[in-house]
Formats: C-alpha cells, structure tokens, sequence
C-alpha cells in the first residue's frame, strides 16, 4: 500500500476513536461536580466547628444539585463542550475529547474566589 492509503486509514481510524470516546453528558457534570467537591473538601477546615463544617458539607449538596440542573453539553460528535447556564446566561467552562473532560482553569478560580470573598 501507498503512503498516503496509510495516512488516510490511520486517519479514519483516529476519527472513528474520536467518535466513540466523546463524553456523555454525565460524564461532563461529574467533571464539575468533582472539581466542586475537591474545593468543599480544601475548605473544610480542621479548625473549623463542627456547625461550620456542617454548612460547608450542606452548600456541596445543594451545588451539586445545582449543577445537575445547569450543566449542559454541546455534542459535536468528534468532541464536545461543557457549558454552564446562570440567570439565562450560558458559558463553555470546558470539552470533552477521547474520553475526557477538560475544564478552564477559570472554574476553579471562579469558585475559589467566590469561596475566599466570604471570608
């Protein structure tokens, strides 16, 4: 065979790989729910009273509510993008691509923020 048959069925091959491997929507809000938890967990404090902690652990259930209700996807069959809608504004915070979620680093920031300007 040609080189260039070559370079076409390793082509088709990578597409096809693509296709099969795109993450469903679930697997995008599992995405963002852990980048949530992963932040409730750093702010759960040792020093912390047990009321305090108690109301950390209540507003990650209530924000993985939230973001089973407003976490989308956008399916372009070879990848897809995680969108998140707030007060009828809707945001790419990340895609999915072979398998896996990426999210900007802008979410984590976003929440980060939002956990420091309570203090």
């Amino acid at each position: 065979m040609r080189k260039s048959n070559w370079a076409i069925i390793i082509f088709g091959v990578i597409i096809l790989i693509a296709v099969f491997t795109n993450p469903s929507t679930e697997e995008h809000k599992q995405a963002v729910k852990s980048v949530v938890n992963q932040i409730v967990q750093n702010s759960v404090s040792e020093n912390a009273s047990d009321m305090e902690n108690l109301g950390i652990l209540l507003g990650s259930s209530l924000a993985e509510k939230l973001v089973e209700n407003s976490v989308t996807r956008d399916n372009y069959i070879l990848f897809s993008i995680t969108k998140i809608s707030w007060k009828s504004e809707s945001r790419n915070i990340g895609y999915g691509l072979f398998g896996n979620v990426f999210l900007s680093e802008k979410v984590k920031e976003a929440f980060n923020d939002k956990e420091t300007s309570k203090y």
